[in-house]
């Protein structure tokens, strides 16, 4: 990984000695691709002396580096910070094959379940980086998992190291495994749930006893009518003979 953009290409040019910020934060992931971010930049006022504004001193100093064939896809924007002006440049997916460590620079590696930092930070010469003393140049990588070797400062899964006056050789271990998932908090979620309704199972029955049926003969299916008698069938009504009339009286 050609990180060592601003050692070499400003000792190239003694009027940007301590005139440049260059930056990079990497983040590793588990799928074995690097998200980032570079920072190319010149103090306000250097390419006057150059004969080009500062854009265009960084861009030159960023091409020079190598860095962007390094990169599949990548964006620049304009940065403009602290007195800094340049290019920043953000890249996402890249193949970790193309971060890997040559004779003369640092990169990054996967060895089983971890991505390890190993390769000299610069091929410049002790006189040159004692001219560089100004300048700001620093590499930041993130590690999925905690970080268990290192030769710079280490923040939570964070190592950084300072390339002025920094260790010539670059290492560092990280696990490439995240120390916590989404899918083991779910689980871990189900356990203790699956746990607490166990637990006040048993103090319940402790309690009150196992729940028995009723006996057959004492179980309803709920209130029943009374069936009700039939009515008696009603007899007809006996007919009645006509009425005879009454005989006249003998006449005397």
């Amino acid at each position: 990984m050609s990180l060592r953009l601003a050692l070499v290409a400003i000792v190239g040019a003694a009027t940007l000695s301590g005139c440049m910020r260059f930056t990079a934060d990497l983040r590793l992931e588990p799928d074995n691709t690097v998200n980032g971010t570079y920072v190319v930049a010149v103090e306000n006022g250097t390419g006057d002396t150059l004969g080009v504004s500062d854009a265009e001193a960084s861009q030159n100093l960023y091409d020079d580096s190598g860095l962007s064939s390094q990169l599949a896809h990548s964006m620049q924007r304009v940065y403009k910070d602290d007195g800094y002006t340049g290019l920043q440049v953000e890249f996402r997916g890249e193949d970790i094959a193309r971060f890997a460590p040559t004779d003369d620079r640092f990169g990054i590696v996967r060895e089983d379940d971890e991505f390890v930092v190993s390769g000299p930070s610069s091929d410049v010469s002790e006189d040159d980086a004692e001219s560089l003393k100004g300048a700001d140049l620093r590499v930041s990588i993130e590690f999925p998992g905690p970080v268990s070797e290192s030769n710079g400062t280490v923040d939570g899964t964070t190592v950084t190291w300072n390339l002025v006056g920094g260790p010539e050789v670059l290492t560092a271990r990280g696990s490439a495994v995240p120390s916590s998932s989404p899918l083991g908090a779910i689980l871990m979620t189900v356990l203790v749930l699956g746990s607490s309704a166990a637990v006040l199972r048993s103090r319940s029955l402790a309690a009150h006893g196992p729940r028995r049926k009723p006996p057959a003969s004492r179980r309803t299916a709920g209130p029943t009518r009374a069936a009700s008698k039939p009515n008696p069938p009603r007899r007809p009504a006996a007919a009645s003979a006509p009425r005879q009339p009454r005989p006249a009286p003998p006449h005397r």
